[in-house]
This record gives structure tokens, sequence and C-alpha cells, in this order.
């Protein structure tokens, strides 16, 4: 019985093994640099993109609070593109979201388009590179005399490039500063499936994806820090972007907006007799009676004593 129940645990262990390697594994990261269009927020609503007249990041994104918003005219669709290095022989998958008018997405080796909606629409399109393709070019547009349209949250998910290192990230800036922790977000570089961030000249700390921002935290209160961030592929690391300064908060004995707590009332005393108001003794009433020339007749007033 014993060997029978020793025998079913490896059975089972074989069997659950592959499916937790498999859950382990992270997912690709998204190549295109300020997919989101949330550098708008650093005054550079567009970077990392070359775009048509027309078009810029507007309020009112996907999931963030900015999205691309292009106009298109007679002889232009609002396009805009980037370029983002890739692998041959590899496949990827482009995907976002549009609204508004007629939208397209894609690349030189395929793409997709949606009709006109008042509602977020997703796309998406999967490509295989050839067997010298180094880099692709994604784009978004409309089309031409067409309404407006909006794009937002684009994804170009696949292996990163192995052989173009990428450009340095822009546009680090430090924000919700505390005593002890900063958060740094900046504008990302196309290719890139990770950062590293450096701390003082010394690295400090490495994201597990794509994404442009990190929180670092077991900082001292009140100490003054200098970061930048590098872009990190399988073909290399790029240089460091351009440096910036964080001030932590001192430290706080007591938090700054303590509540604060308010003593219970006091017990009410229990009355005895009526609870209410004291009565008083009911009015008394006299009649008057005027008489003689110009009278009107007998007059009731009522008086209180």
């Amino acid at each position: 019985m014993h060997r029978l129940t020793a025998c079913l645990a490896f059975v089972g262990a074989l069997i659950v093994a592959p499916a937790a390697a498999s859950a382990a594994v992270p997912p690709q990261p998204n190549l295109l640099a300020n997919s989101d269009f949330e550098s708008a927020a650093h005054g550079r609503p567009l970077a990392r993109w070359t775009c048509d007249a027309g078009t810029t990041a507007a309020w009112g994104g996907h999931s963030g609070q900015y999205s691309l918003t292009g106009t298109p005219t007679l002889t232009a669709t609002a396009e805009c593109a980037q370029s983002v290095p890739v692998r041959p022989s590899a496949t990827y998958t482009l995907s976002g979201w549009v609204r508004g008018g007629y939208a397209f997405l894609g690349t030189e080796l395929g793409g997709t388009w949606a009709p006109p909606s008042g509602q977020w629409t997703r796309l998406s399109v999967t490509f295989t590179t050839g067997p010298t393709t180094t880099d692709v070019r994604v784009h978004v547009h409309g089309w031409y005399a067409q309404a407006a349209f909006a794009a937002d949250d684009l994804v170009l998910s696949g292996p990163d490039s192995r052989t173009t290192v990428p450009v340095p990230p822009i546009d680090l800036a430090p924000s919700e500063t505390t005593s002890h922790s900063v958060r740094l977000t900046w504008t990302g570089s196309p290719g890139a499936s990770r950062y590293r961030i450096h701390q003082d000249g010394v690295l400090r700390a490495t994201t597990a994806g794509s994404e442009p921002s990190v929180v670092l935290t077991g900082l001292a209160p009140g100490s003054s820090h200098v970061f930048a961030v590098s872009a990190v592929s399988t073909a290399g690391e790029s240089a460091l972007s351009e440096p910036v300064t964080a001030n932590l908060m001192p430290a706080q004995d007591t938090p700054p907006y303590a509540p604060v707590r308010s003593s219970p009332p006091p017990p009410r005393r229990a009355r005895s007799g009526w609870p209410g108001r004291r009565c008083r003794p009911p009015a008394t009433a006299t009649t008057s009676t005027a008489t003689g020339p110009g009278s009107r007749g007998a007059t009731g007033r009522r008086t209180w004593p």
C-alpha cells in the first residue's frame, strides 16, 4: 500500500511539474515605446513616434489619461509610425485599441483596420519577419477626409532583437516621493525588453518587463540621490539616460494628518415626571361688550391671566 501511494505521488509530480514550469514563463515584453502616449504628462505627447500634422495626444485614453488622436485631411491620413528592432524569422503580434473614424494598425508585413465606432475596439494582427528582417515599421492612421480617430495601448509582443542595442530612455522624472521611497517614470526605448535603474552610479534594480516605471523603497529619510536608467535587450545595454535628482522627505514621528479622537458625550440624566415642557394653566376666556354710538356689537377676546 505504501509503495502504491509513493508511486501515485511520483506520477502526480510528473504531471503537475510541466504545468508549473509553463506558468513560470514571463510574458513577452512590449517592444513599442510610448505605446500608451502617457509621455504627454512630460510635455512630449508623441515622443518616439514620427507623425503627420494633425496628430497629438489628447485627454481621454483607453486605460490611462491620454490617447493618440489624429484628424485626417484630403491629402494625409494622420499617421504615426515607429521603427522597432526585431529578430529575423520570428513571429510577432501587434494589437491596440481604436475608436472614432476609420482606423488602421499594422506594419509593412501586414495590418488590420476597424470601421467607425464610438466605442473602443481592439485590433490585432500576427506576422512573421523575413530571414533578413532586423526592424519593422509600426503604423497607425485614419483615412483620407474621414472623421478623427483615437488609438491607445498599442502592443508589439515577440522576441527582442539580438543585433540592435536600444537607444537610451528619455524624460526620466521622480514622483510620489516619501521619506522612504520614490517612483521613477520615463519614456521607454523601442525594442527594449527591460530597464536597469542606477542610483548614485551603482546598479540598484532591474525591471521584470518593459514597463517604464519603478518604485524604489528602503531609502533613508531626508536623503538625496541621483538616478539614471538604461534600456536592455538581448543585443546589449544602452547608454544611461540623463540623470535626475530626487530629494526624499524628512522623517516624521507622527502622521501629518493623524485622526482626532473625540470624547464620548456624557450620559443623559433621567428626568422624573412628564418629559415635556411644564404645562401652563388653561386660558380663561373673558368677553367684553362694547355699546354705544358707533359700536359694532359685542367683541370677544381671549386673555391670559
